[in-house]
């Protein structure tokens, strides 16, 4: 028997007008394999008077959400405005009226996922966020579903487009940094202010809700250590491909008996790995469980359509009520410790610019001893970007701690010999 289905959307943005010509093209289809009729009954929009290049009836865009909330026939609501304001508020109103959700809002997942999860639960509605971490990369299905009960140990990412896209222009077309941020802004893949993509920001919050998910405990992103792009040069790829490795932003979780260790900063990964080789805007997310080994599913990790197809993916699910289950939903109720990065171990790319005269290398060598960093190799060229005075100086270490790498880069930083650290990435 054919269902009668009324939604509404919030917000008619980039992404919100993108989903509703794409579902109003596929409607037939979906319709079709969900056995139900659809009716889109209330569109909420800032700006009522606002032109728009849709073919929308104007009596179902509105300005006010109580048209959305006190109406009993709408069951899903589309949540697309964004931000936690007032996107928090009218999402906690719409499953209080006993309607399920889709949002694609990571920054409300991140922030208030436990609490709208169990509000969801108590109320026996859903709340899907598939194109909240990677856009139409089926990630968080995954999680829910179909490794809901698995022991997962370990994940590392790659989930922000923007920034990928700029670090392979940096790789593949030797690119400075601006150039391929300027690229990237002309393409549509970074926002006119790209600070959350570049600066890691973006990054964190998808960590944060892959981890809480990954673990089943309640993550603060503001626990997790976040670091940018913004200081890696077209010369540190050359380096790395030299020293057998490719440059990626990461963002890394990593569970050991009751510690969770939870990153994002770029790092340099071998050249042969999966994760080296996703290229442009995709995104991909390598999952280690204790009996599947290792899995890896990657897509399009930026734009309005992977977006949207992540949203009509959870739609056309709830329809087919296959997640329209509370026990789909997390409960987040283990409890972790989060480990500060300074407890991380792992091997360093230090590069520096130096004075070019004797000793240099044995005091800076002396240094990295005193704290037991030992070093596997040294690059040392001439670079013609530099007075003549100053060359480049490239330290690999052997396995050692953050907080050990920190305490010998504040001697060595003292040095006057030393002009700067350009570069530190950690490998892994």
């Amino acid at each position: 028997m054919t269902k009668n289905i009324e939604i509404a959307i919030l917000g008619l943005g980039n992404i919100g007008s993108e989903f509703f010509e794409i579902l109003q093209n596929n409607l037939p289809e979906i319709e079709k394999v969900s056995d139900t009729k659809i009716q889109i009954s209330k569109i909420l929009v800032s700006d009522i008077n606002k032109s728009r290049n849709l073919e929308i009836d104007n009596n179902i865009i509105t300005d006010d959400p109580e048209e959305i909330f006190n109406n009993t026939n709408i069951d899903i609501v589309i949540e697309l405005m964004g931000g936690i304001n007032p996107a928090y508020s009218y999402v906690l109103k719409c499953i209080e009226s006993n309607k399920s959700v889709i949002t694609a809002n990571k920054d409300l997942i991140a922030n208030h996922g436990k609490e709208l999860f169990s509000k969801a639960k108590s109320n026996n509605v859903s709340i899907l966020f598939e194109a909240a971490v990677a856009s139409g990369t089926p990630i968080i299905s995954t999680l829910t579903r179909d490794l809901s009960y698995s022991n997962i140990t370990s994940i590392r990412a790659i989930i922000n487009g923007t920034s990928n896209f700029i670090l392979s222009e940096m790789e593949e077309k030797n690119s400075e940094f601006n150039d391929a941020l300027k690229l990237a802004k002309d393409l549509g893949y970074a926002e006119p202010d790209p600070t959350n993509d570049i600066e890691g920001f973006d990054a964190r919050y998808k960590l944060a809700i892959l981890s809480s998910l990954s673990f089943n405990t309640e993550i603060d992103f503001n626990d997790l250590y976040v670091e940018g792009i913004t200081n890696i040069d077209s010369i540190d790829f050359q380096y790395a491909k030299e020293l057998g490795y490719s440059i990626k932003l990461l963002a890394i979780a990593e569970k050991n008996e009751q510690n969770i260790l939870a990153r994002v900063h770029p790092v340099m990964i071998e050249l042969n790995s999966p994760l080296a080789k996703i290229s442009g805007a995709m995104n991909a997310v390598e999952i280690k469980e204790s009996m599947l080994g290792t899995l890896i599913i990657q897509g399009p990790g930026a734009g309005a359509s992977p977006t949207s197809s992540g949203l009509l993916s959870d739609f056309i699910s709830l329809l087919k009520n296959k997640s329209n289950l509370s026990e789909n939903i997390p409960t987040l109720n283990k409890k972790f410790n989060i480990v500060k990065i300074e407890n991380l171990e792992s091997r360093f790319y230090l590069r520096f610019i130096v004075a070019d005269q004797a000793g240099v290398l044995s005091k800076m060598s002396n240094i990295l001893g005193e704290e037991n960093i030992s070093i596997a190799s040294v690059i040392q060229k001439e670079n013609i970007n530099l007075d003549k005075k100053w060359a480049e100086l490239v330290f690999m270490t052997h396995k050692s701690t953050q907080s050990s790498i920190n305490q010998a880069l504040k001697k060595i930083n003292g040095l006057s010999i030393v002009k700067e650290l350009k570069s530190l990435i950690r490998v892994e």
